[in-house]
This record gives C-alpha cells, sequence and structure tokens, in this order.
C-alpha cells in the first residue's frame, strides 16, 4: 500500500471524527490511560483503568503484537493502532474516556492515532503528545490554543511551573474544550496520571519479559 493510499485510509476515518461531547465531564465514570513500547518486531500496548475524578486504578490490561508496518511520522495508526486497540477495549464501559500517548485530530489529516483508536472503539478518545505535530500555535501563558484554518483543533497545557507544555488534542465523540478539562484534572506533574502508570506499567512488563 502506498502513501497516498494511506492518506486516503486516513481521510476517510477523519470524516467520521464528532467533536460533540458524547459525555458531560460529571457523566465521566472512567479514564483509560494508553502507553506503548516495541520489543524488537513487536510492540507492547499497555492500559490502565481508573475511577474519575479519583483516579483510583481499578484494572489493568496489555497486548503484544507483531509489527510489519514501518515507522513513518503522521501514519502511526497503521503501526500502533490496532494493538493499542487491542489492550483497550476489553476494558471499556459506559462513562469512559480514553487517553492515548498519540495525536488525535491535531494531526496534517485530523486522524492521529487516538481518532484511530476512538473510531474503532466507538469511544471518546484524547490524544496527548510531548512534541507538536500539526498546527498553529495562539495565545500566552500556561494554556494555548492549537488551531488549522481558524478551527480550534486542541490546546497546549503545562503541568507545572517548569514543566514543559503537552500537546492535547481530541480523538473523536469528544470536544476540544472538553478534552482540555479531563487533561486538567488527570494532570499529575508533567503528563495525566493515566498515560503516565500506563507507560510505567510498560516499562515494568518490558524489563520482566526481556
Amino acid at each position: 500500500m502506498n502513501i497516498e493510499e494511506l492518506k486516503e485510509i486516513q481521510l476517510k476515518i477523519a470524516e467520521r471524527v464528532d467533536l460533540r461531547d458524547r459525555y458531560r465531564i460529571e457523566e465521566i465514570r472512567h479514564i483509560i490511560g494508553v502507553d506503548q513500547t516495541f520489543l524488537g518486531s513487536k510492540v507492547l500496548s499497555c492500559a490502565v483503568k481508573f475511577e474519575f475524578p479519583d483516579l483510583r486504578e481499578t484494572e489493568r490490561n496489555f497486548s503484544i503484537d507483531e509489527v510489519s508496518f514501518p515507522y513513518i511520522p503522521g501514519y502511526l495508526m497503521f503501526r500502533e493502532g490496532n494493538p493499542a486497540v487491542n489492550a483497550v477495549e476489553n476494558l471499556i464501559t459506559s462513562g469512559t474516556i480514553i487517553i492515548v500517548d498519540g495525536s488525535g485530530i491535531a494531526h496534517p489529516r485530523k486522524c492521529g492515532l487516538a481518532t484511530y483508536i476512538a473510531i474503532k472503539t466507538n469511544t471518546p478518545a484524547i490524544g496527548v503528545t510531548k512534541k507538536k505535530l500539526f498546527g498553529e500555535i495562539e495565545g500566552e501563558g500556561d494554556i494555548k490554543i492549537i488551531k488549522d484554518a481558524g478551527q480550534t483543533i486542541g490546546y497546549t497545557l503545562k503541568g507545572c511551573k517548569n514543566c514543559k507544555e503537552i500537546y492535547v488534542s481530541p480523538g473523536s465523540f469528544i470536544s476540544p474544550e472538553t478534552a482540555l478539562e479531563v487533561v486538567k484534572l488527570c494532570m499529575k506533574g508533567k503528563l495525566p496520571l493515566p498515560i503516565k502508570i500506563a507507560h510505567e506499567f510498560c516499562q515494568e512488563l518490558k524489563k520482566s519479559m526481556f
């Protein structure tokens, strides 16, 4: 499959993006953090579920999958999307929001990893990255707007005074504003706690396996 065909797939998925809030903040019951790491030709995907808003951990799951798609920036959903879905899908219940280490609609074709996971699982998902993939930054202070052609597609957020900013964008089934509020309520230092714990879970498993 060539790059143009991959772009077409992403554009078709992006057409299904819905930026209306499926849940109001007070209706959210659980947050699932998702992180991934590579083990040679395999990807280890880790998902950790928390009660919201108190962030008490309730459940964990992981999957190990073979990866054949190469690393190409902007096309990570083809490499990491299905493995992430495998890890998270059995943890999803009503009132769940997924937070993933990857982009949402702040992506050249509005179809980052969080968008793919949201559409595949029919669950609201938020993308959080440490680097800007796409969009123009506007504003000053600890929270700035990420825009594309005048549309708000996400926000930057600093979790603490000396922290580097992170980039937050909705995947689908959640608005940019609510995505920001959810991430703010999950912040513990530099990153949202669900992603931080999912990352630590991945590193623990990786060490124990290899």
